[in-house]
């Protein structure tokens, strides 16, 4: 603020000019919370957004960066309030609102951002069937996800206190509503999931669309889908409906319905099952001592030690008769196993190469060579005659023509000519 003072006697530079205006705006007015209609709305490549905040008599420049999230999607002609910083665009010489949140106005804005994220997220499939967790039948621990102050948290506390105790609560107070309150639901989720229970459950009383909207947020969205644990929604009454709703993995009507999902089995369960398996264990007791004294009682009268008697001598008879029919079995195996080799053995015999000369065949050879069929003898050949008894040399004198003979039968292995050769 002192650059005014000298100004009067000493110039000084646009740039040093500008900046002491940036910083009497930064330092003066600060934080601003301003409604109004967005124009020219531009989501720049990289991601940041640039518009105009107006109303009938006036209009400001803004920019919200991509590092701030948004709940919905900005359109020209909506009503929007922006939190931020009063700040100068040096290099134009433009004051503006560094926006830090933005939300819708109206009801009417606050729907249709409503409707643009829930199908966004439906077109990102969060909401398939398919991804869905079940949510576990006889769960031993729960984290809860609510504001500390709240009714919800007694609500459901005392539910479940009443229903099962030995259940185990873990408890982490969350913001539920205001600036800042989708980021902890979001970071609450995050820390309940990785301390690894068996079931979450968010969730707050019931309340307006605006007090609600922390659950409509793409942050809070994100989370549960990524949580690995599976999640409840239990936001507000039966008829409010949130984005969280369609993501959880079920979705509760209140706060108490979800203590109650929790808690499918109550101690009373507990009390009555046992007492069922006391009286099954009574009646089996009394049974098994019931059939005792009757096999005592029959004991005594000897009929017992009758009916013992019967069922060794039908099992001696039995044993008898298995016995009877393995020794058959293995008679009729054994005969038919040697008829098996005595049969091969005459094949392999009547298939030996000399067996012919058992029935007065003979091999004629003529300097140790087998003679062929379709080899010839001349006179004065020397040959050598193998018959099955006995081996001659002898010398041809003379050769007549062959006398024609029909063809040998073939010989398919008859074993019956074989002992009679």
């Amino acid at each position: 603020m002192s650059i005014f003072v000298p100004m009067r006697d000493q110039a000084v530079s646009v740039s040093e000019l500008t900046y002491a205006i940036k910083g009497l705006l930064e330092e003066g007015i600060g934080d601003v919370l301003v409604s109004g209609e967005i124009s020219n709305f531009k989501e720049h490549s990289s991601g940041h957004r640039y518009f105009t905040l107006k109303d009938a008599d006036a209009q400001i420049g803004a920019v919200m960066w991509r590092t701030r999230s948004l709940t919905f999607r900005p359109e020209d002609g909506m009503r929007v309030v922006v939190r931020g910083r009063l700040s100068v665009y040096p290099p134009q010489g433009k004051y503006q609102i560094d926006c830090s949140a933005m939300r819708p106005e109206g009801v009417g804005d606050l729907h249709r951002a409503f409707e643009q994220l829930r199908e966004a997220l439906r077109v990102r499939g969060l909401f398939d069937a398919d991804r869905k967790k079940p949510i576990p039948h006889r769960p031993r621990s729960v984290g809860i996800a609510t504001s500390q102050t709240g009714a919800a948290l007694q609500d459901m506390l005392s539910t479940i206190h009443r229903r099962f105790p030995l259940l185990d609560v873990v408890f982490r107070p969350t913001l539920v509503q205001g600036e800042g309150a989708a980021e902890d639901i979001a970071r609450a989720i995050a820390e309940l999931d990785a301390a690894k229970l068996d079931v979450l459950i968010i969730g707050r009383g019931g309340g307006s669309l605006e007090d609600l909207w922390s659950f409509n947020t793409e942050a809070v969205a994100m989370a549960i889908a990524n949580a690995r644990t599976p999640v409840i929604s239990a936001v507000g009454h039966e008829t409010d409906v949130t984005i969280a709703d369609f993501v959880a993995d079920a979705r509760a009507e209140t706060p108490t319905a979800a203590a109650v999902m929790v808690t499918p089995i109550t101690v009373d369960d507990l009390l009555e099952a046992l007492d069922a398996r006391q009286q099954d264990m009574t009646r089996t007791m009394c049974d098994r001592m019931e059939d005792m004294l009757q096999l005592a009682e029959s004991f005594v009268d000897g009929r017992a030690a009758r009916r013992v008697t019967e069922r060794i001598h039908l099992r001696q008879q039995r044993v008898d008769e298995l016995v009877s029919r393995s020794s058959r079995a293995v008679r009729h195996h054994t005969t038919f196993l040697k008829q098996h080799i005595d049969h091969t053995a005459l094949y392999l015999t009547s298939l030996h190469p000399l067996a012919p000369l058992r029935r007065g065949f003979a091999v004629i050879e003529r300097n140790g060579i087998v003679l062929a069929p379709s080899d010839h003898v001349q006179p004065g050949d020397t040959l050598t005659v193998q018959r099955f008894t006995e081996s001659s040399t002898v010398n041809v004198q003379s050769v007549s023509d062959p006398t024609i003979l029909p063809p040998p039968t073939p010989h398919h292995g008859n074993e019956s000519e074989i002992p009679n050769a």
